[in-house]
């Protein structure tokens, strides 16, 4: 029987099958099991192009499932064909047809969507840009299983386990969890609702049918080291949602018993702000509004404990002696966070995204970090990952790291404005910079965009306290007047670790990068030194010359900086993108900033 548009799960223009990747900055694909030792699936559903993968979705928006199929390596290059299963509660078992449409499912008659000499892999959008309310599909749980057979052996099936995803009920009122605004106030046309300033010991979830007040700091879950995944309790903030703090301290602190879905897409962005944000705020000049975004996990500090405390009371974090470094804390993806940091004391402050001891499972793509008022993004330690991270007007470092970060980070835009500090300050451990691990993260497609309002003392970069660094693809570009230096190397324990029998070993490095001839004439170094900045630099692959950057806000390749050759780090890890471009912009077409971010000048 053929189901038709309104009560099957197609689109309602018949939900063509695109067999084609998504884009090449997407997730990995999660993992789906099956009793097939020697085939794998991956796949999963998506509302920004898989930029994070979901297992609850709003009715209202439009949401895709991806998969990818590697067939045994036995079946490589024999003919085959593929097929998709979908349940789901009311609509019964479905089957995707050749035609790319979801009708009822036959065992004794199994359709493919596609016949053909098999891959090794095949990857197929099978739902595309489907709103469950389109289709009266909210509050139900749809479930897809993906495989294939051999044509020489039709009865065999190859398939996954279901792969499921929750649609989410139509809201109705505040989210439970959240109160009506007692004024029954309203911003941007949404109601408002208050989220009140306390520990959170149940899922919270807010949905873009209101405004959310934040009135004082919130705790997600309990600080418990090595919470399990099964145990933490989850804030998730659909698409589009924005939420504005009270002021002064208020942040949103995810313990380590907690996890975050902001999931916003590219035509949607989650954005998390100040209450005077109300589009009279001057973007260029107001920082320190509230407190900002910290993230705490159970991952490795180098601290003698294992553990560290977060500034502004934000608690404990790490794992101690039994650190998980795969921890995970959520998925961050399509946030704007603006007017953040708060200076509590000189020695207190809040930085507008503090990832605190996270975890390597965490996934943090395409965040804006606008006008904080201490650094724009901080890794305390930990193993986290991110990638198209833009930091724009920070009052002091945009990019900093300390207590044995570890992990990678690539295409990341630091444009200073009239503010600002360092684009990059960098630590092991203050307090014992020969600790381990050793802060060493790798950075690569990185554009740092220096001022002539910096702070007098400020550089582009700032490598101290026995930091190690991988640096590839990057561009140093902008003026500085600095007293310091360009690039600073300080600190004892940062010279000696960095050199092996009078050699530079490699642990502070700075690759197929390009600095502007008044960065490469303006290198120093700080007490403790052992070697010249201006050698270090000159022993890396690395030249001087021409920055030409352009384009409608600055930051966009010229071809002078495309004529640089880059380093290809996708066949050595595979968290990295294969690029052929160093910075973080290779030309207008390509860049990732445009619909999401913050048009703040």
């Amino acid at each position: 029987m053929r189901f038709n548009c309104v009560n099957s799960l197609a689109l309602s223009s018949g939900l063509l099958l695109a067999i084609s990747a998504i884009s090449l900055n997407a997730a990995e694909q999660p993992t789906i099991g099956s009793s097939h030792v020697e085939v794998s699936f991956m796949g999963g559903y998506t509302m920004n192009e898989g930029a994070s993968f979901h297992a609850n979705v709003p009715p209202t928006k439009p949401f895709d499932f991806v998969s990818t199929i590697i067939p045994s390596p036995a079946h490589v290059g024999q003919a085959g064909s593929l097929f998709a299963l979908a349940s789901a509660d009311g609509f019964g078992s479905l089957n995707l047809s050749p035609q790319g449409q979801w009708v009822g499912f036959d065992e004794a008659n199994l359709l493919a969507f596609s016949k053909k000499t098999l891959s090794a892999s095949e990857p197929a959008n099978l739902i595309d840009n489907l709103v469950a309310n389109d289709v009266g599909a909210n509050g139900v749980t749809l479930d897809i299983r993906v495989g294939y057979y051999l044509d020489s052996a039709p009865a065999t099936w190859y398939i996954s386990d279901p792969i499921s995803v929750r649609i989410n009920e139509n809201p109705v009122g505040c989210p439970e969890g959240t109160t009506e605004n007692p004024n029954q106030a309203m911003f941007e046309g949404k109601e408002i609702c208050d989220i009140e300033a306390k520990r959170y010991l149940n899922d919270l979830h807010l949905t873009d049918n209101k405004v959310y007040n934040i009135k004082g700091t919130i705790f997600i879950g309990e600080n418990t080291v090595n919470t399990p995944i099964e145990n933490k309790i989850s804030l998730t903030i659909d698409p589009g949602v924005k939420l504005f703090a009270d002021g002064n301290q208020t942040a949103i602190v995810i313990d380590r018993g907690g996890m975050i879905f902001a999931n916003g897409t590219p035509a949607r962005p989650v954005i998390m702000t100040s209450q005077q944000d109300n589009g009279a705020l001057d973007a260029l000049n107001q920082r320190g509004l509230w407190g900002g975004l910290i993230i705490n996990g159970s991952a490795t500090q180098n601290t003698s404990s294992g553990f560290s405390d977060g500034e502004g009371g934000t608690g404990q974090y790490g794992g101690g002696e039994s650190p998980n470094d795969n921890d995970h804390s959520g998925h961050v993806t399509y946030l704007q966070i603006r007017y953040a940091g708060f200076p509590i004391t000189s020695d207190d402050e809040l930085n507008t995204l503090s990832l605190q001891g996270v975890g390597r499972r965490t996934v943090l793509d395409y965040i804006h970090s606008h006008n904080g008022a201490d650094d724009g993004i901080e890794f305390y330690g930990g193993t986290v990952n991110a990638k198209h991270i833009l930091i724009t007007g920070q009052q002091d470092d945009a990019l900093d790291w300390t207590n044995g970060w570890t992990g990678n980070i690539q295409h990341v835009i630091i444009q200073h404005t009239n503010k600002g500090d360092n684009c990059i300050e960098a630590d092991n451990l203050g307090s014992l910079p020969t600790a381990t691990p050793r802060s060493n993260p790798i950075v690569s497609n990185l554009t740092c965009i220096t001022s002539l309002q910096q702070l007098s003392n400020g550089h582009a970069f700032e490598l101290k306290a026995g930091t190690g660094m991988q640096m590839y693809n990057s561009v140093i570009g902008g003026m500085l007047d600095s007293t310091e230096g360009c690039i600073r190397i300080a600190g004892e324990a940062t010279f000696v670790q960095s050199v092996t029998s009078g050699s530079f070993n490699g642990s502070l490095r700075m690759d197929n990068s390009l600095i502007t001839d008044e960065c490469a004439a303006d290198l120093s170094e700080g007490p403790g030194s052992t070697f010249t900045t201006a050698d270090w630099f000159a022993a890396q692959n690395s030249s001087a010359g021409i920055v030409d950057l352009g384009g409608p806000e600055g930051w966009t390749n010229g071809a002078a900086i495309n004529s640089e050759m880059p380093e290809d780090l996708s066949a050595k890890n595979s968290f990295f993108d294969a690029v052929d471009y160093i910075g973080a912009v290779k030309d207008e077409a390509s860049d990732w900033t445009i619909g999401w971010s913050f048009d703040y000048d």
